[in-house]
């Protein structure tokens, strides 16, 4: 060979090792034939045990069927294919315990090689590590629907939720009841003490609701101190009393506002339910509502309307 194409090589080969992420040759039989780079250890396990194995050698079964199905149907279609998965090291048999741990997002991109070198038709498989991504991806569409602080649906994903779970009651013929709870004191305490021990009374109250409601309903911070919970295969009688439960959980917990002052929580809770085929969530919600403005007179707390 000559020195100009040794020295092409050689940098070629120079720059293909270093490369952090790693370049699997894959055979059509799922052989692993050769791998390229991958050198970042932070990212990708040392996989150099793996050459001279097959898929079915070392990896889960139905992740190596689905491996080798997008390998040869790159070589078949001789066309780019891309896939995306979930692998922990551990899952993986005979490559040495180095890299990142638990379970990993890849994104592969796959592509038939043009040359018989390796002895059988193969693909490249470049492998990028995508957790952090995912990871970030998974954040944003929690706070798509969740309220920050008490971790329940915010008042938009839980407006939507209520009218899918009422649509499908009414098509199953079952019940479906409605609470709402505004505590009482809450804009005294913050404008009185400020947002932190406001920030203190909503978590109390949530805690209290969840801890009542379990996994019988959802739940959904519609505003600073106005919650809901859509209850399906409810009846408003047994909603009422999970109402008056969670009043008096919200109402045990004590809080310190200064030295000398000690409060506790009110609320005020409505509750409905669905009555007729025709209604819908708008109707329910103004009769939670209602029931709230008519106990503003009265010296009850809890209401059925």
């Amino acid at each position: 060979m000559p020195q100009s194409q040794q020295t092409l090589h050689s940098h070629i080969e120079a720059i293909a090792n270093a490369m952090p992420d790693p370049i699997f040759i894959m055979g059509q039989d799922g052989t692993y034939l050769d791998i390229i780079g991958g050198q970042e250890r932070s990212l990708y396990a040392d996989g150099q045990s793996l050459i001279g194995k097959n898929y079915t050698e070392v990896l889960p079964e139905k992740m190596a069927m689905r491996f080798l199905n997008v390998v040869q149907k790159a070589i078949k279609t001789q066309r780019l294919q891309e896939i995306e998965y979930q692998l922990a090291n551990a899952e993986v048999q005979g490559i040495e315990p180095t890299g990142p741990q638990g379970g990993q997002w890849y994104e592969a991109r796959v592509y038939p090689l043009q040359t018989d070198v390796y002895g059988q038709p193969a693909a490249i498989w470049l492998a990028i590590n995508i957790t952090s991504r995912k990871h970030m991806e998974e954040q944003i569409e929690h706070l798509s629907k969740n309220d920050a602080l008490t971790n329940f649906y915010n008042r938009d994903f839980f407006l939507d939720l209520a009218d899918e779970l009422i649509d499908k009651a009414k098509l199953n013929n079952q019940p479906i009841s409605l609470i709402k709870i505004d505590l009482d004191c809450f804009k005294n305490i913050t404008d009185g003490y400020g947002h932190e021990l406001g920030d203190k009374a909503i978590l109390n109250a949530a805690h209290a609701i969840q801890a009542t409601v379990k996994d019988l309903g959802h739940i959904g911070r519609l505003s600073c101190d106005q919650f809901m919970v859509i209850l399906p295969e409810v009846k408003a009688v047994d909603a009422f009393r999970i109402a008056k439960l969670a009043q008096e959980k919200i109402s045990g917990f004590k809080i310190k506002l200064d030295e000398k002052t000690t409060t506790c929580l009110t609320s005020q809770a409505g509750v409905t339910e669905l009555r007729q085929p025709e209604e819908d969530s708008r109707i329910l919600f103004n009769r939670v509502n209602d029931a709230i403005r008519e106990l503003r007179t009265s010296r009850e707390i809890t209401k059925i309307c």
